[in-house]
């Protein structure tokens, strides 16, 4: 045995850096040198005890035909699962809002459409989600166990179905990416200090949006508010001012009548249009026990229904002969009642800038997309597998859309106030001061 010192022949895949067919090039080792001296007596041994954590596969040259076909066999996979997706999207989920297909349908939808966006209508357009809540509500609200309620009720959210598409994809894009580093293909690894910089500015845009989005629907909840407040004064006026005889009697009672058809009216005005989850049959159904048919066949063919109710009363008014104090009062309330229909046309006819909507999902959507490639290296780097990219980056882009998608739904409130238990508040208050 001689006792001189030779250099170490160090195999390509080391001493040329991370190997394209290596899978193991992502462990967070040290790259040696290209020459090590190393007290041997032969030239020829390869002394894998002065190698620590190198293992004997990673001195293999690599296999360039494997390599390539499991590169080629991937193609497949990943189309399919991108067709799947595209199938989901352009022809109905199988999974995607299936909470919604039990909700109840409204007449302004095709209840035979079963795309997800017909699905998500009928979901925003059902009186399930719109909640009233009473003591007993608020109880619930404070248990103890709420936050475990709100994780088992995961899957009927709309929410959560609502984002299952996104999430799907960005699911995906991460096994992509963690077959790419399986593989060996390192140029579509991402620095982690890009994602780092840019995630304040991510979310700054999206506290902003869900703040402005939620300023709306706080809006629109106290414009109606305002509105069920004015219409049980209006009521209670016409049952005071109006004469003790026969014709008060009628006045008194179509004044009644017309007011607690206002906020069916309303409710309609907002959520109908075109592809809206409102028509005239609803309309027809609501105010069937309040207004007799020859009015709502009047009502239906004026050309703004809020404000030939608005006439009507005032008519009525007119024909009472009433006191000019309370002449005063009731032209204030009609005035007050055209100053709640602009307001809640105002907030569904104007949205938020859609440079600044369309910013913020262009920004989270690439930022995603791009994470996998990024996360995946620290998560090697941890010791974890490369393959738990996956449901890590599943749960971000879940929290994030979530946070984006309650924006979306806050920034149009009509379909998500109750809307329908408010006119029914209204009615039921009515009726009672009439008695």
């Amino acid at each position: 045995m001689s006792n001189t010192r030779t250099p170490l022949r160090v195999a390509p895949s080391v001493q040329g850096g991370p190997s394209m067919a290596n899978p193991h090039y992502l462990s967070a080792r040290p790259v040696l040198p290209t020459t090590v001296s190393v007290s041997t007596g032969d030239a020829n041994e390869w002394p894998e005890a002065q190698l620590p954590g190198l293992g004997e596969d990673q001195f293999q040259e690599p296999n360039p035909g494997k390599s390539l076909l499991t590169r080629l066999l991937s193609i497949p996979l990943i189309a399919g699962a991108l067709m799947f997706l595209w199938r989901d999207k352009k022809g109905g989920a199988r999974m995607a809002m299936a909470a919604a297909s039990a909700c109840p349908v409204d007449k302004g939808l095709d209840p035979k459409d079963k795309s997800r966006d017909a699905k998500a209508e009928r979901f925003r357009a059902s009186e399930t989600r719109r909640t009233v809540f009473f003591y007993n509500d608020w109880r619930k609200a404070r248990s103890g166990w709420r936050l475990f309620s709100a994780i088992a009720s995961m899957p009927t959210s709309q929410v959560c179905w609502a984002v299952f598409t996104e999430v799907a994809l960005i699911s995906v894009i991460s096994a992509f990416a963690c077959y790419c580093q399986v593989i060996g293909f390192p140029y579509l690894s991402l620095h982690s200090s890009a994602f780092s910089l840019s995630l304040p500015s991510l979310s700054l845009l999206l506290v902003f949006r869900t703040n402005q989005c939620y300023a709306r629907w706080d809006d629109a909840r106290r414009i109606l508010g305002a509105s069920l407040n004015r219409s049980r004064d209006v009521a209670r006026q016409a049952i005071g001012w109006f004469p003790r005889d026969d014709k008060g009697e009628i006045l008194r009672e179509r004044m009644c009548r017309y007011m607690q058809s206002w906020p069916y009216v309303l409710k309609c005005h907002l959520r109908g249009g075109p592809g809206g989850c409102e028509n005239d049959d609803n309309i027809r159904e609501d105010l069937a026990g309040i207004l007799t048919p020859a009015e709502i066949e009047l009502l239906l063919k004026s050309g703004h229904r809020p404000m030939h109710v608005l006439q009507c009363m005032t008519e009525i008014g007119r024909e009472g002969n009433l006191p000019i104090p309370a002449q005063i009062n009731l032209d204030q309330n009609m005035a007050a009642f055209s100053d709640v229909v602009g307001g809640c046309e105002r907030i569904l006819r104007t949205p938020i800038p859609l440079s600044y909507s369309r910013m913020t999902a262009r920004f989270l959507m690439l930022w995603l997309l791009g994470l996998p490639f990024s996360l995946s290296l620290d998560i090697v780097k941890a010791g974890l597998s490369v393959w738990m990219t996956v449901p890590v980056v599943a749960v971000i882009a879940f929290l994030l859309l979530g946070i984006e998608e309650l924006a979306t739904q806050l920034e149009e409130p009509f379909s998500i106030l109750p809307m329908g238990p408010y006119a029914n508040t209204c009615k039921t208050n009515i009726d009672g001061l009439a008695v």
